[in-house]
């Protein structure tokens, strides 16, 4: 008796089915031999109930068998015969019951209901069994049928709040979780008791044709999941956990493609095949449960009353008006989602199937057209969001509206302590973040006063929406997400402020945990960056919800009050720095110059005057008394230095001097040819042209040496006042192991004074160097940059002017192409 040796050798042959069907034959036969090696003294049926009734077993399944008989005077049979089945090892769970005791213990217990519906002949005694179907099963299948469904219908409320409630978890449970093959059970359950349907071939007389294939050919996989889930763990085991993740999808034949892993692309299959299932079952559930409706609860009322110009509201329902077809006029299928979210009323049946089959026409003329853009804005400002893009994504309308959303459906990528997809994940931020306005948690009191307050609630909902949208590109997704987002945003035709205003957003969506969970939030510094980073109140309130929206959307129970707290004390301390700055100015200066303990109070005030505003804002107090300093030597020597260790590894390289042409990049060239690894860079010209650039370098501990503070401070000086020569030495050697695609973006709208240039590129040693020395020798005048390195990716920022103006006509096209050039190099 080696039934797994048996399914080993039929696995890759057979479907789910198929594999259910074969090892329940072999235990058949197995308890028949057994059963029928022992004489009966009375009439006694050997019975297969619950999943082994339904032929389902995998191979560590329980094996449950009912021993039935009109008394049990024969125990003496039962008992030998279980003792031969334990001796074996297998699984076995048994009761020995009489026609009264399955009866009573079915009104007691709706499990045992259940399983006694599947139940079916193995062994014994044919004309007891068939007393059971005429005696019990008619009196469990047809006595109390509303009961019986409502008690399923709530059994599986709660079961799907208990696993998770959502098909898209990353570690499901293929039997228990929404859209596993329990699922399929409860309407086959349901559909027997109300629509007296035998077995799952007869749902074909309920569902279309198409649905009927889809729901057999998801339960067939289903299936064989859970069969190989067992084989691989050498046990009963029904959880797709992370560590079985590769060894399933392997078995499976699903292989690595050029951007996703096997496992990936498994895990995006199964998700289809039990979101068929969770559709199709909900619909047969509803088909159920029609004939004992409630009408009284809703508006049967035959007047319609518009709701938009094409969608009327009947009898509790949008439906469209007699001329709208959604086929002839794809837009109107967003404008019908206007109308339920407008009126939150759900579309009727009728309409959602119509929808449905006409997908396709969603295509480049929908996503253009201002109409649709408009319905989808006023989604995004109405009081239903959650609801309406969780009822566009099940019917495939949010992914052909947008496609870039589309290609996130069902997608599984491995971040830590994530429980649910990429679209699921978006879709639980919406709702968490809708949530808050009505929200009872003290807790979460300040990011509610926010939400209420805001302004543009389409701009915060796009940018969660769109904040993940680059993971469909594969594991390295930060620049691809940023170019995807470019094209949404300007398909939207959003204006150029509400536009930078999501494009910060999603590019720094996980900038404020960052700092809360892994800075020191006292330091003034950090406080300083971020008000730098969000430029104002609005923004840093947008940004404090994204924050608690992508956040509290990872699981559960990962959004805790310690995280809150600091985020809210991260957030309190920065809107007090930046109404210090904002608001109050000269009163923010007077308490600086107060606060000096330096005797040129005078100078201090004639510095912080000719500093650009953003380094008021960028720096703190601290900081200016020291850059002051550092001024005042630049004043009396043309040069000074500073070189400070940060409290986050890194070392800050602050430079003062005079304004001279390719400054910039003779001093990101001279700490280039040192092997320093530049991280970020701050530049800052003052009105006179004082210099104050701050560079961080990221392995100034790993390459010190001796002596190495005083040689890099000659050096630069050097470079900076005599011009000194610099070698790079070397080969161009790449930083960080992965391909990034160039991108590059100009910007003549944003600032009324300077040309904006943006580009992604793979970092790699004297790329700023190449860059800014470009600049110089074409002539163009780097009057500030933003200089960001992380993970193998420089993500840089320019401000750019030439002969004192933005950069037109001709040198835009020279200047991209000198730069494409040297960033594809």
């Amino acid at each position: 008796m080696d039934f797994l040796n048996e399914i080993e050798g039929v696995f890759d042959k057979l479907g789910g089915r198929e594999l259910s069907a074969f090892y329940t034959r072999k235990i058949d036969v197995f308890l028949t031999d057994v059963f029928n090696s022992i004489e009966s003294q009375k009439l006694l049926a050997l019975i297969a109930i619950g999943g082994y009734g339904r032929a389902e077993l995998a191979p560590y399944s329980d094996i449950d068998i009912m021993f039935f008989a009109r008394d049990k005077a024969d125990s003496k049979k039962v008992e030998t015969v279980l003792y031969k089945l334990w001796d074996t090892g297998l699984i076995i769970g048994h009761c020995f019951r009489t026609p009264e005791d399955c009866i009573a213990e079915a009104k007691k217990d709706l499990r045992t209901h259940t399983s006694l519906l599947e139940a079916r002949f193995i062994a014994g005694d044919k004309e007891i069994y068939n007393y059971f179907h005429e005696k019990v099963y008619s009196e469990l299948a047809f006595r109390k049928q509303k009961n019986f469904i409502t008690g399923k219908l709530k059994e599986m409320e709660k079961r799907h709040a208990g696993f998770g409630d959502s098909v898209y978890l990353l570690e499901p449970n293929v039997k228990e979780s929404q859209g596993g093959l329990r699922d399929i059970h409860t309407v086959l359950w349901l559909s027997k008791i109300a629509l007296k349907l035998g077995n799952i071939g007869q749902l074909s007389n309920v569902v279309s044709g198409h649905d009927f294939k889809r729901i057999i050919r998801a339960y067939d996989f289903l299936l064989k999941v859970r069969f190989c889930l067992h084989i691989i763990s050498k046990r009963r085991n029904d959880v797709l956990s992370f560590d079985t993740h590769d060894q399933v999808s392997a078995r499976l034949g699903f292989r690595n493609s050029k951007k996703f892993s096997g496992s990936e692309r498994f895990m995006r299959y199964f998700y289809l095949k039990a979101n068929i299932v969770n559709n199709v079952t909900s619909l047969i559930a509803g088909l159920c449960t029609r004939q004992w409706a409630i009408e009284g609860i809703r508006d049967w009322s035959a007047v319609k009353k518009k709701a938009t110009e094409n969608f009327f509201i009947y009898r509790n329902v949008v439906i469209p008006s007699e001329n709208s077809s959604v086929r002839k006029n794809p837009e109107r299928i967003i404008e019908a989602f206007y109308a339920s979210s407008k009126t939150g009323k759900k579309l009727s049946h009728n309409l959602r199937e119509d929808i449905t089959k006409n997908l396709l026409y969603v295509g480049r003329r929908v996503r253009r057209s201002h109409k649709t853009m408009g319905f989808f804005r006023e989604i995004l400002n109405g009081p239903r969001v959650y609801a309406t893009l969780r009822e566009m994504h099940e019917t495939g309308v949010l992914g052909r509206f947008i496609p870039e959303l589309g290609a996130l459906r069902s997608l599984v990528v491995y971040e830590p302590y994530h429980r649910y997809t990429v679209d699921e994940h978006t879709l639980h931020a919406v709702q968490n973040l809708e949530m808050l306005t009505a929200t009872k948690y003290k807790s979460l009191e300040c990011l509610s006063g926010i939400m209420k307050g805001l302004k543009d609630k389409d701009i915060l909902f796009m940018s969660i929406l769109f904040h993940d949208i680059g993971k469909a590109a594969g594991k390295y997704h930060e620049e691809e997400g940023y170019k995807r987002l470019k094209n949404i945003v300007e398909r939207f035709n959003i204006d150029v402020e509400k536009r930078q205003r999501i494009e910060f957003l999603v590019k720094n969506h996980i900038l404020m945990s960052r700092i809360a969970l892994t800075r020191e939030i006292e330091a003034p510094e950090i406080i300083a960056q971020l008000a730098e980073a969000v430029g104002d109140e609005e923004s840093l309130g947008a940004l404090y919800l994204m924050t608690y929206a992508d956040m509290s959307a990872v699981n559960p129970s990962f959004w805790t009050e310690w995280k809150a707290y600091l985020l809210q004390e991260l957030y309190e301390k920065t809107l007090n720095y930046l109404r210090g700055v904002r608001r109050d100015k000269e009163v923010y200066i007077k308490s600086i110059l107060d606060s000096y303990e330096g005797a040129d109070r005078e100078g201090l005030d004639i510095f912080i005057a000719d500093m650009p505003e953003r380094y008021l804002l960028s720096t703190p107090p601290e900081r200016i008394y020291h850059d002051y300093r550092l001024a005042r030597t630049v004043r009396e020597n043309n040069f000074a230095l500073s070189i400070n260790e940060k409290h986050d590894g890194t070392t800050e390289i602050i430079v003062g001097t005079w304004d001279s042409p390719g400054l910039f990049s003779r001093i990101v060239g001279f700490l280039s040819s040192k092997w320093m690894n530049i991280l970020s860079a701050r530049l800052y010209t003052g009105k006179k042209g004082l210099i104050i650039d701050k560079i961080q370098i990221s392995n100034w501990k790993e390459i010190w040496w001796d002596g190495m503070d005083i040689f890099i401070e000659k050096g630069l000086e050097d470079v900076v006042l005599r011009g000194t020569r610099i070698n790079l030495s070397g080969s161009q050697k790449e930083i960080g192991s992965r391909r990034v695609d160039v991108f590059i973006e100009l910007d003549n709208e944003t600032s009324g004074e300077s040309t904006i240039l943006e580009f992604f590129s793979q970092d790699r040693h004297g790329l700023l160097y190449d860059v800014s020395n470009l600049f110089y020798e074409n002539g163009f005048n780097i009057i500030s940059a933003k200089i960001n390195t992380e993970s193998g990716i420089a993500q840089d920022i320019f401000y750019i002017q030439h002969e004192g103006r933005k950069v037109n006509g001709l040198k835009t096209t020279e200047l991209l192409a000198s730069l494409w050039k040297t960033l594809k190099s």
